[in-house]
């Protein structure tokens, strides 16, 4: 059964748990709409309500609260480079931006050479927080799946084997070589950057336009705009083609494959385990003995909820806050610089 471990204000016990894992494993996070909150509202029930819409025969109902769901996040997506300080959209980016500096951080400084000097953060958001985050902090390699080798041709096609690459850089002289840290973004149910072409996926931020009130009353023109994306849309009816089931196949065998590797660990942070299919996954892939899933519990009431999903995996620790307390982003930030060289403070 998972275990739950109360971590106090100090974050010792937590920073103790984080640094053995992080500095001896292959690093993995899992993030969901818990992250991006407060500037977009958390999943919730979606797919719940989706799939009841669907199994009444009401798919006109569901394609509309599909809709909803999505002109949500893309209404944020389009303040998300002008938000100012106060803003929610703002907090938000700066959660992602210090996040992904640690990261780099943690792996730079890495003192097992043999483990490779990369980190897979695995989303289920279709927000370009993280996106817009590392063009922030031009430190920061991050590998989001698209080839952007030099080409005449505008689109940047998904090429999952790109994940599998390391960046190394030469010394002048000796020709030393060393190991550049590199994050991969693999992004499970698509994104809002995410289009089709022909039998293939690529990468165009530009937003779709969006629908107005008359287009919003027809449903064709409905589902028109929800099928411009490609999205793996919270319902029973995720797939809408061959390529989207295929693509769709590949991130899970990626997010599988991740934690198959000896010594690997994946940090949930925001996610609440409710999409059954990474669920199952998560499960399956805990068979590993030397795999280990730590949760970060938003607060003390959803800990338990947690440990009842994992009742038959041991290498699960839910870590939960003091009662009257809660993990946020902030805090999660502040664990891992914690475990970073010569910050005995956190800072």
């Amino acid at each position: 059964m998972a275990d739950i471990i109360e971590i106090a204000a100090d974050n010792e016990k937590a920073s103790k748990i984080f640094e053995s894992y992080i500095q001896s494993g292959n690093l993995n996070f899992l993030m969901g709409s818990g992250a991006s909150f407060p500037a977009i509202a958390t999943a919730g029930n979606i797919e719940t309500e989706i799939d009841d819409l669907l199994v009444a025969g009401d798919e006109t109902g569901a394609s509309r609260r599909c809709l909803e769901f999505v002109e949500q996040i893309d209404t944020v997506h389009g303040q998300i480079s002008t938000a100012t300080a106060g803003d929610p959209i703002h907090g938000v980016v700066e959660n992602y931006k210090l996040f992904l500096s640690i990261i780099d951080r943690i792996l730079f400084t890495r003192k097992n050479i043999l483990l490779p000097r990369q980190a897979t953060v695995f989303t289920t958001n279709y927000d370009m927080f993280l996106e817009h985050a590392s063009s922030l902090v031009p430190a920061v390699v991050l590998n989001d799946g698209f080839d952007r080798s030099s080409s005449l041709s505008p689109e940047f096609m998904f090429t999952p084997e790109r994940f599998f690459d390391r960046t190394y850089r030469s010394g002048p002289i000796y020709g030393h070589q060393i190991e550049i840290p590199t994050i991969n973004l693999v992004k499970l149910h698509g994104s809002l950057s995410w289009r089709r072409s022909k039998d293939s996926v690529v990468f165009d931020p530009a937003a779709i336009p969006k629908l107005n009130d008359e287009q919003r009353a027809d449903i064709t023109q409905v589902n028109a705009y929800l099928e411009k994306h490609f999205l793996i849309l919270p319902n029973l009816r995720k797939f809408h083609t061959t390529i989207m089931e295929r693509v769709y196949y590949d991130l899970l065998r990626l997010f599988s494959k991740a934690m198959d590797y000896e010594n690997s660990v994946l940090i949930a942070f925001g996610f609440s385990f409710a999409d059954e299919h990474i669920l199952d996954l998560t499960r399956r892939a805990l068979r590993n003995p030397t795999s280990q899933l730590v949760i970060l519990s938003y607060d003390t009431a959803s800990a338990t909820t947690y440990q009842a999903k994992f009742t038959k995996q041991r290498n699960v620790a839910v870590l939960a806050p003091a009662a009257g307390t809660t993990i946020d982003f902030k805090r999660l930030n502040d664990l891992l610089v914690s475990i970073l060289p010569g910050q005995p403070d956190g800072h």
